[in-house]
């Protein structure tokens, strides 16, 4: 075999193999998510009186962040954590990005429901609303606390480990339902049951990957549009229910989700943009050492070092 057929066989085989996330990875992100956000929130609701929960449900919610940073630290070194924030929040980023992330995607779904709820039935009450010069005050606030900084675990690292191995369908519906089993202490809070919350969360979350996906592998417009949704029902209240009952708040937002979610699949054939440029950059984590990565993670030119 002549010396160009070596390294081309190397190549091959380093690409065949090239993967930013090993399963130990995935793993480690998982459980750690978990561990973090339940061994906070578990302890507070049972024992915390209800008004003062709120600060240890804002600690939880950063358990996802803390998973990603230790997981990434430990398999990748400093230099691959450096480089995993980099990518995962990186700021320059097409203007249109930002702006339906916090305001065209969060008030269209917010008018989608609204309008469902009013032909359904519903009346009208603005006397509870929040005002309108106030979404700004709510979104950036709910964006860093409590439901956008999940981000960088959800989309910035469990996505892309998920679509190293699966297609982006099934490593949607794998994380939709990972994310909301993560929530199940909430659920007496939250007035729901677990199978009303995934009803929504699954369409939600194909909305969030496609944004994902849009933005290059940066999390900072899928933040906003997590926190625009979760604030948006104050500015388009819909206080009562309709259909006898039937049409909860969360019967009608999952409703809206999941007509944007399946025109979303239906445009990009299933896989939400992945594999197109505009998807997340393809390559690896810098890793501790010149050359040898640690296990699980593979360096095509490590491979080529050793042949």
């Amino acid at each position: 075999m002549t010396e160009a057929n070596k390294e081309n066989e190397g190549l091959a085989c380093g690409n065949a193999h090239r993967r930013r996330y090993s399963l130990r990875m995935l793993a480690t992100f998982f459980a750690l998510a978990f561990a973090i956000t339940w061994g906070i929130l578990v302890p507070a609701l049972a024992a915390v009186p209800e008004k003062s929960q709120i600060f240890f449900i804002i600690l939880a919610a950063f358990g996802p962040l803390l998973a990603a940073v230790i997981a990434m630290r430990a398999f990748g070194g400093r230099d691959g954590l450096r480089s995993w924030l980099r990518r995962t929040l990186r700021p320059r980023l097409p203007v249109m990005l930002y702006l339906a992330g916090a305001f065209l995607l969060p008030i269209a779904i917010g008018a989608l429901h609204f309008g469902l709820y009013r032909i359904l039935g519903g009346r009208p009450d603005f006397s509870g609303a929040t005002p309108w010069p106030l979404y700004l005050a709510y979104l950036v606030p709910t964006a860093l606390l409590t439901g956008g900084n999940e981000e960088p675990g959800w989309r910035g690292f469990a996505l892309p480990a998920l679509l190293e191995r699966m297609h982006p369908a099934v490593a949607t519906l794998v994380l939709g339902v990972i994310h909301a089993l993560w929530h199940l202490p909430l659920m007496a809070r939250y007035d729901t049951t677990f199978a009303w919350y995934l009803f929504n969360i699954l369409p939600l979350t194909v909305i969030l990957n496609w944004i994902y996906l849009r933005s290059r592998g940066s999390v900072l417009p899928v933040m906003l549009l997590h926190a625009g949704v979760n604030v948006i029902g104050s500015f388009l209240p819909s206080p009562s229910d309709v259909l006898g009952g039937l049409g909860t708040f969360v019967a009608l937002r999952g409703a809206v989700y999941w007509v944007l979610a399946i025109v979303i699949l239906a445009a990009t054939r299933g896989r939400l943009g992945h594999g197109a440029s505009s998807g997340p950059e393809r390559g690896r984590i810098a890793t501790k050492g010149r050359f040898r990565p640690k296990p699980g993670l593979h360096s095509a030119a490590w491979e080529r070092k050793r042949s």
